[in-house]
């Protein structure tokens, strides 16, 4: 082949170069095509999801952390609110009627030397059981009779130590029987009870059905009735 033939082809060559485009790299092609696709956007540019507003409600954010106010002034705040002076009003009221009572009691004996001492539990017990030789308790009851109401103190027929006495202890009893006392002096009941329970030949039985006890009546106006049984 002839020098001129060979410069002929190299020529011809050069040609087909010069209008096939060139293959463009497989990793530039992939890179260029994802950034044209999806591209990058920061973090602040970024819309609110429902579920990003949901999860903000729950959990709240550090700017609504700051906001919040402190335990101290939470407490303070509650102890605001707290009305401290219930138990002094209450304490108060009840010195009242001590003092009301106390008054009422000198007024009844201005000589305090006529009674040594006060009728308690313990007197109660010393009558049960020189009556009866055991110490029965005691127990009020309602009583409806004709469209009358009225109020007794039954004794018993469940005495101290037996089985079905609801008492635990002596003092428990000796207890019951002090409250029972304040309340027959508080309505001026106790002599009026007291002279019954001496009077009667009535003996509580516990042998029978029903069970047997020994109704003491007390003198009450309706009034008073109607302010203990409500």
């Amino acid at each position: 082949m002839s020098d001129l033939t060979l410069i002929a082809c190299f020529c011809c060559i050069g040609l087909l170069h010069a209008f096939v485009p060139p293959r463009p790299h497989l990793y530039s092609y992939r890179t260029t095509s994802i950034a044209s696709a999806t591209p990058c956007r920061s973090r602040s540019s970024l819309p609110l999801s429902p579920f990003d507003n949901l999860i903000g409600g729950l959990f709240g954010n550090d700017d609504e952390k700051e906001k919040k106010p402190e335990p101290n002034d939470f407490d303070s705040t509650i102890k605001d609110n707290v009305p401290v002076e219930d138990d002094e009003m209450s304490l108060s009221s009840f010195q009242k009627e001590l003092t009301k009572r106390q008054q009422q009691v000198e007024e009844a004996n201005p000589d305090p030397t006529e009674d040594e001492e006060e009728f308690n539990g313990y007197d109660l017990r010393d009558i049960i059981y020189t009556k009866y030789g055991e110490c029965f308790d005691v127990q009020f009851q309602r009583v409806d009779s004709y469209g009358v109401r009225a109020v007794y103190l039954n004794i018993m027929p469940f005495r101290l130590g037996g089985k079905k006495f609801r008492h635990q202890t002596e003092y428990d009893y000796l207890c019951h029987l002090q409250a029972t006392v304040e309340i027959l002096v508080k309505y001026n009941q106790l002599d009026f009870v007291i002279s019954q329970l001496m009077e009667t030949d009535k003996k509580p039985r516990a042998g029978t059905s029903p069970l047997v006890a020994v109704p003491l009546r007390l003198d009450l106006t309706p009034e008073q009735v109607s302010k203990i049984l409500g």
